[in-house]
């Protein structure tokens, strides 16, 4: 009891300053957080061990960076595997995952609240890729699948930064991420795919979604002539004797006959109508392949998004890099449960505890220290 009374002094002093003075940032940076432990996700494998000692030693470089919580909760704990899987089949892959509920004013209570749901978060993922790298459906060069990386920001303690993929505004509010990839001095878990790559793969893919697509078209029934003829006569008189036609039908007749397609006629419409449509969507890339140099297409791809088309590519500061896994990197002699690479993930918004945990992660955080744990 005596534990309970000591942890929540804070923010009973707090309340009464709230009720003697209007709620404000300093108010909530005066309640002092804690560090809390939350259970695991699917730690299991005969690896556990090893896995827990490595997420554990990243933790404590967390909590290291980021000792004191200011108007903040932080929890955290440790889980492996997930809908993410290890970009390399020889090595598992885990995480360590921390939340920061923010404390708040609840101005129809007057008195401070902790928040329930949370958008400031810090995680590290070893041998995966996640929320920074996006796996692009069916798209596959030289048997491989790829991704598609977030925008890079620059540096950050000589580390390449990126964005990350949860920066937007809503009711909400609005919401930052950023990330890191740390991986051996020199070398990268991912290489890039070249503009040539690229669009060698995106015609062949388009080339033959469109062979399907005429297959679909060629194989729709038809009616016959006979039948043709028959439904054609039918529609006419039809046409023809709708009220107030008597007097033109013979104009109605010949307006018909003018407008009138066939069933053959119309497939045959479609079929050259998609063709048209496919040819146009191509043009942009057949020119592209034709009039650029090689050096100038060995280049890295840099797209706007956008995979199933193309009209031109992004300059790099613009744009997100097509790559795929560099299978030189991985080291398959080394124990399962090393971390190879590590991609380190933090979100905040605009709340005060939530800036000030942001800043103390990017000042205080030792992402060579993390650097000095791989392949061990």
């Amino acid at each position: 009891m005596k534990k309970f009374t000591l942890l929540f002094l804070p923010v009973l002093f707090a309340n009464n300053l709230f009720s003697q003075a209007t709620c404000n940032d300093e108010i909530i940076m005066a309640v002092k957080g804690n560090w809390t432990k939350r259970p695991d996700a699917n730690m299991k494998g005969t690896q556990t061990t090893q896995i827990i000692s490595r997420i554990d030693k990243i933790q404590q470089l967390l909590q290291a960076a980021y000792p004191e919580p200011k108007g903040i909760e932080a929890k955290w704990y440790r889980s492996m595997g997930g809908h993410y899987p290890s970009l390399n089949k020889t090595s598992f892959a885990y995480d360590l995952n921390a939340m920061f509920f923010t404390w708040y004013c609840n101005i129809h209570v007057k008195k401070l609240m902790l928040g329930t749901e949370t958008g400031t978060g810090f995680n590290i993922w070893a041998n995966k890729f996640k929320w920074f790298a996006e796996k692009v459906d069916n798209f596959f060069v030289d048997n491989k699948p790829v991704y598609l990386l977030t925008k890079k920001l620059g540096e950050l303690n000589g580390f390449l930064l990126f964005a990350g993929n949860d920066n937007r505004t809503a009711n909400t509010g609005t919401k930052f991420s950023k990330t890191i990839l740390i991986s051996r001095p020199g070398q990268s878990p991912y290489t890039p795919v070249s503009r040539k790559q690229y669009l060698l793969v995106l015609l062949k893919n388009k080339s033959e979604r469109q062979n399907k697509y005429m297959e679909s078209l060629q194989k729709m029934p038809v009616r016959s002539d006979a039948e043709e003829e028959l439904y054609k006569n039918k529609q006419m008189e039809r046409e023809v004797n709708k009220p107030g036609n008597e007097l033109f039908r013979e104009k109605v007749k010949g307006n018909f006959l003018r407008a009138y397609k066939s069933d053959k006629q119309r497939k045959q419409d479609d079929i050259n109508l998609a063709q048209k449509v496919y040819l146009e969507s191509i043009k942009a890339a057949q020119d592209y392949l034709a009039g650029t140099p090689e050096n100038e297409l060995a280049k890295p791809a840099y797209l706007e998004y956008v995979t199933y088309s193309f009209l031109r590519f992004a300059a790099e500061k613009d744009g997100y890099i097509m790559v795929q896994e560099n299978s030189n990197y991985f080291n398959s002699k080394l124990p399962v449960y090393a971390p190879q690479f590590l991609v380190v993930y933090w979100t905040w918004n605009t709340e005060k505890p939530s800036l000030d945990f942001a800043n103390q992660i990017e000042n205080n955080f030792n992402f060579k220290a993390l650097q000095a744990m791989l392949d061990k």
